[in-house]
């Protein structure tokens, strides 16, 4: 039997509260929480259990406080029988998905989130993301593109599905390029981003940030199989230590990396950590898996039971 795919989302599918249930049942998630705001140099548990929304969407917030809850979920997942058969992340959620990949220690991979924030900001750079959902691929690239020639810099930084994307860039640009893609598409939506993540504009931050990544010494081959942003499996370490340090400047290929994983025998996904994106978007992939999101104590017991009943039913016959 394969164990299921563990996906991990990204930025914006942080919500008030989330991660209080660990905290108040476990002593090493409170611990966690405790060593992961002393490094952010925020109060984690307080911005996450209590808000107020804008704390909590704070770039640094967001980022540390999802990669901490999805870890923790994860580790719950675990600890109730619950292991992955392989990992992958959204964006943000490939943090958490190498570090349950075994591929890197929490705290180095924790560093390297840190200095992308740190540097970005030390930088200057700014931008904004952009939604389109029901247009074709190829109406997308042709007016990015045509923009790009006027310069106004926007690309596609996330391919969700065959007809969902995020643009980013510039913010005139982004925000140009929804204007000429509504009557072309079912929605667009802007997204309350404030860098271009997954576009050459952050090229400088991935140059400041290398040495961190370069001293991170927990980097190591993935002990359960990784698939990448690029919907490739990353098999070596310096695969992992070369998607630390440039994923944010590559678009994520979210469709192809779901797809791979389906492709390789995985019809059953768990969304670890905050939030459901990932479970709705498979439903724009592939319609025959299964993906249930997973962000609390309480999932996570409901489906440690089934499995466990599931089991002994196999055991029986």
């Amino acid at each position: 039997m394969i164990q299921p795919g563990f996906l991990f989302s990204g930025q914006l599918s942080e919500t008030v509260g989330m991660g209080r249930d660990f905290v108040e049942s476990n002593s090493d998630a409170r611990e966690l929480f405790e060593r992961t705001s002393a490094r952010c140099g925020r109060d984690l548990e307080r911005i996450l259990f209590d808000g107020p929304p804008e704390a909590l969407h704070e770039n640094l917030a967001a980022q540390a406080g999802v990669y901490l809850v999805s870890t923790l979920a994860a580790r719950a997942l675990e600890q109730n029988g619950v292991r992955p058969g392989a990992t992958a992340g959204y964006s943000l959620g490939n943090y958490a998905a190498l570090v349950v990949a075994q591929a890197v220690s929490y705290d180095d991979a924790l560093e390297v989130l840190i200095a992308v924030e740190r540097e970005t900001e030390r930088l200057g750079i700014r931008g904004s993301m952009g939604a389109v959902v029901g247009a074709r691929r190829e109406a997308v690239e042709e007016i990015c593109a045509a923009l790009r020639d006027r310069g106004r810099p926007v690309w596609i930084g996330n391919v969700n599905a065959s007809t969902q994307f995020v643009l980013t860039g510039e913010a005139k640009a982004v925000e140009e390029a929804l204007a000429l893609l509504t009557p072309k598409s079912l929605s667009v939506l802007p997204l309350p981003m404030s860098w271009p993540i997954h576009s050459p504009l952050m090229a400088r931050v991935a140059e400041a940030v290398a040495p961190v990544v370069a001293a991170c010494s927990s980097i190591r081959d993935p002990a359960v199989p990784y698939y990448g942003p690029d919907g490739k499996r990353a098999r070596t370490g310096q695969r992992v230590r070369e998607l630390l340090a440039t994923e944010f400047i590559h678009p994520t290929l979210w469709n192809e990396t779901y797809e791979a994983m389906v492709s390789d025998g995985f019809r059953s996904f768990l969304e670890v950590g905050p939030g459901d994106m990932l479970s709705k978007m498979s439903r724009w992939i592939d319609r025959t898996t299964v993906c249930r999101p997973i962000g609390s104590l309480e999932a996570i017991g409901q489906l440690a039971a089934a499995s466990a009943s599931a089991s002994d039913s196999l055991d029986r016959t």
